[in-house]
């Protein structure tokens, strides 16, 4: 990502995130320094509706930057040269130990436009019941199937309520009835 943006942090330790800085002028002529962050070099990050039948799967994920546990749909970051698609199956398969089967890239969004220009695809996909399952990642602390019913009402109550999983929720509500 260029655009006069130049690097002001940079940390590869995890996760890769830079913080890029960029000279700007309001519409009035002011000038101020824009911020952006950009997180595993822009790769575009995936959130995944995994359903058995009706049910669709929640993960129980630490948040520690709102110091809460969440229940949310598994998403994660894209890595070097993967798909959209590729992300979201690898990501379940890690966090749950799920193979997914009968991808289906719904759509996307842009998590914060102001300051967080990374892209996140949406892709639903069916739990493949007759693979073995694998040994998840340990980055998930429990998981539960959820009709899409008791999802409204968890949306309703606050029990779901991570921004990419509300966003999810929206683009999948947008693409057919749930």
């Amino acid at each position: 990502m260029s655009d006069g943006f130049t690097t002001v942090y940079d940390s590869s330790d995890g996760l890769p995130v830079r913080l890029e800085a960029a000279r700007r002028h309001t519409a009035d002529g002011a000038v101020y320094t824009h911020h952006r962050l950009v997180v595993s070099d822009g790769r575009t990050g995936a959130v995944i509706v995994a359903r058995d039948g009706d049910r669709l799967l929640l993960v129980l994920s630490a948040r520690d930057a709102v110091g809460a546990d969440l229940w949310e749909f598994p998403r994660g970051a894209g890595e070097a040269e993967e798909t959209a698609v590729e992300t979201a199956l690898r990501e379940l398969q890690e966090e749950t130990g799920l193979r997914g089967v009968d991808p289906c890239l719904l759509g996307d969004y842009v998590t914060d436009s102001s300051i967080f220009p990374q892209r996140v695809a949406v892709v639903e996909c069916r739990i493949d019941a007759d693979a073995p399952r694998t040994i998840p990642d340990g980055e998930v602390s429990d998981r539960r199937w959820i009709t899409v019913e008791d999802l409204a009402d968890a949306v309703r109550d606050g029990t779901v309520r991570d921004a990419h999983t509300l966003a999810a929720i929206t683009v999948l509500s947008s693409r057919k009835e749930l």
